[in-house]
């Protein structure tokens, strides 16, 4: 089939100009052609469409570097030749640097037939990117309204996964940084997917267009959404879910603990209680004095034990429910204090106390939940002395105070707790030692009390050489702006 070509020439020589379509019409080409000497009919004839345009280099009234300026400006993509009888390389480089495509000689016209077909492919590729661009644009648009529309973060694939838009929302929650994602494959942007159970699900909605649930976590958060068939490809709509998912977490951890608190309360209230029936019973049936005494000290332990689980007990709801009650603290008064409510407890005798404590080391923080925090320690390093009589068991608190926060170390030298079981100190009702008579709350309690007040703590301890509780404990000269009620 041949082509029909709409060519402009700038020619004044009728002769040269009937040469040229001689020759393009010896090229296979069909020739629609107007010949122009002037930059007024240039202008003029460039409101039309054409497909080249020719022209020589120097005319009376025009030059080859006018006409290329004049065409540019009216057509970019319009392929521009210059055929002159002579032209320096100096002034052929310069007009190819202004946009000109090729320049021959008129002595050499073989050159310009492959130079057309050479071009005319150019420009029809040109063309195609141009409509790309335009349809790219055009879906930037689109995107842009209905992504800035939502508050979710929004991703848009083309067919190849790579990215083509996003909103400000996956901006921001996925640090994307303009220069860097545009054009970027998806799995550049979470290397975890590929190979995934998410990589068969963006595969599926590719090959089925049908939306498909997307949870997956970025950094420290969490996020929820779906994967949606699209016409240039994919698009994924997601929101952050952290808060949720912690409330989920602490919701079934709070559960769990409340399985476990109703059986322990069963298991350890109902042995006491079934202890005191029982020995009522005997009673009724036996009344030696003796035997009564017997009874009564029984009575009484079995007793203690249910008054000391129901004080742990009602002590950590008052720390889970309770309010913050920020006052100045001296952390050495809160230690005297504990010591002595405990000085009637069994073994306290046998225990040598060192502070390293004065009246600097004070902090604005709850009175109460610090009293919890230090007599739970204190009680438990009395009750797990190292029972020996060439052992002399000690405690040593030190304290140091930096801006903001008061350290706190409690050391003992008794039992201590085995490395492989340190993990689980902190959980409710566990009990590190294998004959313990206690609850099993007591470190429950210091964690859920260090969490309450911000603070952290440690533990470093060797089975037979001692615990070692390291204790942070936020100073705030302000009450803070938040209960801290999560628990």
């Amino acid at each position: 089939m041949i082509e029909t070509l709409k060519i402009l020439v700038i020619e004044d020589s009728e002769d040269d100009y009937d040469l040229l379509l001689r020759e393009i019409r010896k090229g296979g080409f069909m020739a629609e052609a107007k010949r122009v000497e002037t930059v007024e009919d240039l202008e003029s004839c460039l409101s039309q469409q054409w497909d080249i345009v020719i022209s020589d280099n120097r005319l009376p009234r025009l030059n080859a570097p006018t006409a290329l300026s004049v065409t540019r400006s009216k057509n970019q993509n319009v392929p521009f030749f210059i055929v002159s009888g002579t032209i320096g390389e100096e002034a052929a480089v310069e007009a190819m640097r202004a946009g000109a495509n090729d320049y021959i000689l008129k002595g050499n016209l073989k050159r310009l037939i492959p130079a057309i077909e050479r071009e005319l492919k150019e420009a029809n590729n040109r063309l195609k990117r141009q409509a790309i661009e335009q349809k790219l644009a055009k879906s930037q648009k689109m995107y842009q309204f209905l992504s800035g529309s939502i508050e979710d973060a929004f991703l848009a694939l083309d067919k190849d996964l790579r990215v083509i838009h996003w909103n400000g929302a996956a901006k921001k929650e996925f640090n994307i940084k303009d220069k860097d994602i545009l054009g970027a494959h998806i799995f550049s942007m979470f290397p975890e997917w590929r190979q995934s159970k998410i990589e068969r699900k963006i595969n599926n909605v590719r090959q089925k267009t049908k939306s498909e649930h997307l949870a997956f976590q970025f950094g420290r958060d969490y996020f929820d959404g779906s994967i949606y068939p699209s016409e240039e490809g994919i698009s994924i709509i997601v929101r952050k879910v952290t808060e949720k998912k912690k409330a989920e977490e602490n919701l079934k951890k709070i559960n769990n603990e409340l399985e476990t608190l109703m059986y322990r309360i069963s298991h350890d209230l109902k042995g006491p209680v079934a202890s005191i029936m029982g020995l009522i019973n005997i009673g009724k049936m036996d009344f030696s004095e003796a035997a009564f005494q017997q009874y009564l000290g029984m009575l009484d332990k079995s007793t203690v034990q249910l008054k000391n689980t129901l004080d742990e007990l009602l002590n950590l709801s008052r720390i889970k429910q309770g309010q913050i009650m920020p006052e100045e603290v001296i952390l050495e008064d809160i230690i005297k204090d504990i010591m002595d409510g405990l000085k009637y407890n069994e073994g306290f005798g046998e225990i040598e106390l060192h502070l390293n404590l004065n009246s600097s080391h004070t902090v604005y923080n709850d009175r109460r939940l610090l009293t919890s925090i230090f007599q739970n320690l204190l009680e438990n390093a009395i009750k797990y002395r190292r029972k020996s009589r060439n052992h002399k068991s000690w405690i040593l608190i030190n304290a140091n105070k930096e801006e903001g926060e008061l350290f706190v170390q409690v050391i003992d030298n008794g039992q201590g707790i085995s490395e492989k079981l340190q993990d689980k100190v902190f959980d409710m009702f566990y009990r590190a030692h294998e004959f313990s008579s206690g609850s099993g709350l007591g470190l429950y309690i210091v964690k859920n009390a260090i969490e309450k007040i911000n603070g952290s703590i440690m533990l470093e301890s060797k089975k037979d050489e001692g615990c070692k509780f390291d204790v942070i404990v936020p100073d705030w000269k302000q009450p803070p702006a938040t209960n801290y009620n999560e628990n």
